[in-house]
């Protein structure tokens, strides 16, 4: 009987210091809990001191950069594989794309230059017996938009300003292309966009028939320009969108319209370090250069997409 009692008070008092232990424990977690709460409100004051730093930086020095870049590369192969149309058959395909800018804004004017470049190619063989060819032989995407906005404020959302619009491609330069030369209005609405309204632009467009012909007329020209990042589960997702159109005030019977737009569009989405997902998209619609063309119809909209890995700082 007396051994029955030491055993049970052994395993009560086991329990009491098994009790006492979990306890213990308990409170050095939360201790410690509370001292990562308190470095985590440390760093993020620090955090907020250097963001305040750089906007200080930013104002002295009044230049705003950033650049981000699109790259997507891929194979397809298959060898006598009988369920595919073309049971042997490759392609391969490239696609580069930047979004570059450089703005400067000041109290009294601002300075904003940006540049959209793009350019993919495709080469497909379906056929072992076919010449073979190379990847670059076979452009499939190529856009050149380099615009430099300059203004001055009259109020902090409103400037008169004045702009220069290149629009065309690096592989067929001027084949068809356009040009802008205007001056106007400037609205500032919220930060990161930027909306130009000019009722007083020099429009000048090129053919895609290979003479370097051009036809220009005066009219009036819009372009937005927005750009955002937010943060999305800790990660970083970029938007940057540009549109531009142009409207004539006159337009002689029998000639093609030179009225246009264009719309250019970046998303970037962060995997790790910078590192993601890139997605470069545009439509434009333009009867000067698509009814050129073989089976080109009046409202006819021009379009393209890139996919790839993106890397932006």
């Amino acid at each position: 009987m007396k051994k029955i009692q030491l055993f049970l008070l052994l395993v009560f008092t086991a329990s009491i210091m098994s009790a006492q232990t979990i306890d213990e424990l308990k409170a050095m977690k939360a201790t410690k809990t509370a001292e990562v709460k308190g470095f985590q409100t440390k760093i993020d004051a620090v955090n907020g001191e250097i963001a305040g730093l750089d906007a200080q930086i930013t104002e002295l020095t009044g230049w705003t950069t950033g650049l981000n870049g699109t790259i997507g590369f891929d194979f397809a192969n298959s060898d006598m594989w009988q369920a595919n149309p073309n049971p042997s058959a490759q392609s391969s395909s490239l696609g580069l794309g930047i979004t570059a800018f450089a703005n400067k804004d000041q109290a009294k004017y601002f300075w904003n230059n940006k540049g959209i470049f793009q350019k993919a190619w495709q080469d497909v063989d379906i056929n072992e017996n076919e010449a073979d060819d190379k990847l670059f032989d076979q452009g499939t995407v190529d856009i050149i938009n380099i615009s430099s906005l300059a203004g001055y404020k009259l109020t902090p959302k409103l400037a008169l300003s004045a702009l220069g619009e290149l629009n065309t491609s690096l592989g067929n330069f001027l084949e068809p292309g356009t040009a802008d030369i205007g001056i106007g209005a400037t609205w500032l609405p919220i930060k990161g966009l930027t909306v130009v309204i000019h009722p007083l632009n020099y429009h000048l467009a090129w053919n895609n028939l290979g003479d370097l012909q051009s036809d220009g007329a005066l009219g009036a020209k819009i372009r937005a320009d927005y750009g955002r990042e937010l943060m999305v589960m800790g990660k970083k997702v970029g938007w940057s969108t540009t549109f531009t159109t142009y409207q004539p005030y006159s337009n002689p019977e029998g000639t093609v319209t030179l009225r246009e737009y264009t719309w250019l569009n970046t998303l970037a989405f962060e995997v790790w370090r910078g590192i993601g997902v890139g997605v470069n998209f545009g439509f434009r619609q333009a009867d000067f250069e698509t009814l050129l063309l073989e089976g080109g119809e009046e409202g006819t909209i021009q379009k393209f997409y890139q996919v790839g890995l993106n890397y932006g700082f």
